[in-house]
């Protein structure tokens, strides 16, 4: 046991702590789901239609429905299952890859999960989609690539290598995708474009925490702008050597009235101390 403990690569997980873009996520998939449900009530249980996946619709340019299908779930049950899943494997994808690059990953898996449900629905009928395992498949794959010897509790009983739980997940719900009303499609869907975005963040090194880091960004500006103004201090600064070189050999009445411009100009805006 205690060989175990000290190689973290085979611990059973039991969850760990909650990160900031998974726990908004967490609370955005429950808030929705609560907002739908009194929508129920009132007799408005339509507008869920708007956002829900149907690929017919997506050709109508409801493109939206692309990524929106989602943030939406069939029942308590779907969701609970959803979130506890995401919270497990996603907040340490997220620690190490950084809030705005975890979540790039997790809406563009959840996005391929829809485009592979829209593309198949051309070739046979999807029916509607919703729900956020497409983001969360891709997620588990990620989680799969990075730590595949982790062990976890499938069914929550069974100890099992992660490598092993997507194996058992991706590949038979393909053989029983037709006699049930799982969107295998979507599954499949989000653990593709999740293994896309992996193995192009891997060589790429995708960084939107950088990115969109407004204290970085203004860093930057700053610095980009000092670079600036030194080498315009430099260009007038030997433009300023060379008319003086000329007023030391021909006098100041040598020179044209844009160089004399130019003189005064540089004096006044650089010279002033």
């Amino acid at each position: 046991m205690s060989s175990m403990g000290n190689n973290y690569q085979y611990q059973i997980r039991f969850g760990p702590a909650f990160t900031p873009i998974v726990k908004a996520l967490v609370i955005l998939n429950s808030a929705i789901f609560l907002l739908f449900i009194i929508l129920d009530s009132m007799n408005l249980s339509g507008i869920k239609l708007f956002f829900m996946l149907d690929s017919n619709k997506v050709n109508q340019f409801y493109i939206h429905q692309l990524i929106t299908y989602s943030f939406l779930h069939a029942g308590f049950f779907h969701l609970l299952f959803n979130m506890l899943t995401l919270w497990m494997f996603g907040s340490e994808l997220e620690a190490l890859w950084g809030r705005r690059n975890f979540l790039a990953f997790y809406l563009f898996s959840s996005l391929g999960g829809g485009v592979l449900t829209w593309l198949v629905n051309f070739f046979y009928p999807q029916g509607l989609v919703l729900g956020a395992s497409g983001g969360v498949i891709g997620v588990m794959v990620a989680y799969a690539l990075i730590w595949p010897n982790r062990e976890v509790l499938f069914m929550l009983f069974f100890p099992i290598k992660i490598k092993y739980v997507i194996l058992i997940i991706l590949f038979p719900m393909m053989l029983f995708s037709e006699k049930d009303n799982i969107a295998h499609i979507a599954h499949l869907g989000g653990a593709l474009f999740g293994l896309i975005y992996f193995y192009l963040h891997r060589k790429y090194r995708f960084d939107f925490d950088s990115l969109f880091n407004l204290d970085d960004f203004i860093r930057r500006r700053k610095f980009k702008m000092y670079q600036e103004e030194m080498n315009n201090r430099l260009n007038v600064k030997d433009r300023v050597d060379e008319l003086l070189d000329k007023i030391s050999k021909k006098g100041y009445n040598s020179l044209s009235r844009q160089e004399k411009k130019f003189l005064n100009d540089a004096s006044s805006k650089y010279y002033n101390d």
